[in-house]
């Protein structure tokens, strides 16, 4: 029998209480996994949409990584599940990728541009597209669905996309370019390649989380629409092209190298919220 005084016995109530305090003071509470989003493989195209979604996902509780992947492998790991969502993605994007949720609002509208050897004519007709040789990043599905199937050159990162035509391997090569910024001269080795200068499309990017987040949707749709309305993603944008425009830059494209903006633009930041 035991010695104990009966009154100096712990209770089972006594007890669960115990264990109970003990499980809610003595194990820290463990931190959410980081969201890792896919952005384009030449990151330094659209940096702006890097300091936005930071904050959207900041409001969250939830930090972010982004990966430069190409597009093909960006499937292949959205596929696999090892793979959060992606930054930004033209609205077929989703429509052919199911397994990414759609957050439905307006992140940038961009030109889609014709990039050849000089000289270039002001107008390239979408209908004369199949009567030359033309390049474009692969899985860019709004330039793609510009380019009949035996005109295309895919290439796996823009840089290439110009080099090709550099070298004469293709006539031209299909961008998204941001408004404001079409102008930036592109050079390559083998010289500066010309801007065609009406633009043959427009289309509009968004972001989107691969469907095992589909419980952020509401949240993050919550988030960057509130950014939007308080005039943020505009200003974010607009700051963007005013820098890349007032100081001469012009991109190089170098084999082996992602396409570098020079001088470069400073890191863009999502303008501070205004003061309630």
């Amino acid at each position: 029998m035991s010695t104990t005084p009966r009154c100096l016995r712990p209770t089972r109530q006594a007890l669960a209480l115990l264990m109970t305090l003990f499980a809610a003071t003595g194990t820290p509470a463990q931190e959410a996994p980081v969201i890792r989003l896919a952005t384009n493989v030449e990151r330094s195209s659209f940096p702006p949409a890097e300091a936005l979604l930071r904050r959207a996902y900041a409001g969250l509780g939830r930090q972010v990584e982004f990966v430069p992947w190409p597009l093909t492998r960006t499937l292949v790991e959205l596929n696999a599940g090892r793979l959060d969502g992606v930054a930004m993605r033209v609205d077929a994007f989703f429509s052919q990728t199911p397994i990414v949720r759609k957050i439905d609002v307006p992140l940038l509208q961009l030109d889609i541009y014709a990039f050849g050897r000089p000289p270039c004519p002001a107008l390239l007709p979408p209908e004369s597209l199949g009567r030359h040789r033309i390049s474009y990043q692969r899985g860019m599905v709004a330039t793609e669905a510009l380019v009949p199937q035996a005109a295309r050159l895919p290439a796996n990162t823009p840089t290439d996309a110009f080099l090709y035509v550099g070298m004469g391997s293709a006539d031209y090569a299909l961008m998204l370019t941001v408004p404001g910024t079409s102008e930036v001269p592109v050079q390559t080795p083998q010289g500066t390649l010309c801007r065609v200068a009406t633009p043959l499309g427009q289309a509009v990017l968004y972001h989107g989380v691969h469907e095992s987040h589909a419980d952020l949707v509401p949240a993050l749709e919550q988030a960057l629409r509130g950014m939007r309305e308080r005039g943020e993603i505009q200003q974010a944008w607009a700051a963007y092209e005013r820098e890349v425009t007032s100081q001469n830059a012009q991109l190089q494209a170098q084999r082996g190298r992602s396409l570098k903006l020079s001088p470069p633009a400073a890191s863009a930041v999502a303008p501070a919220p205004p003061r309630r």
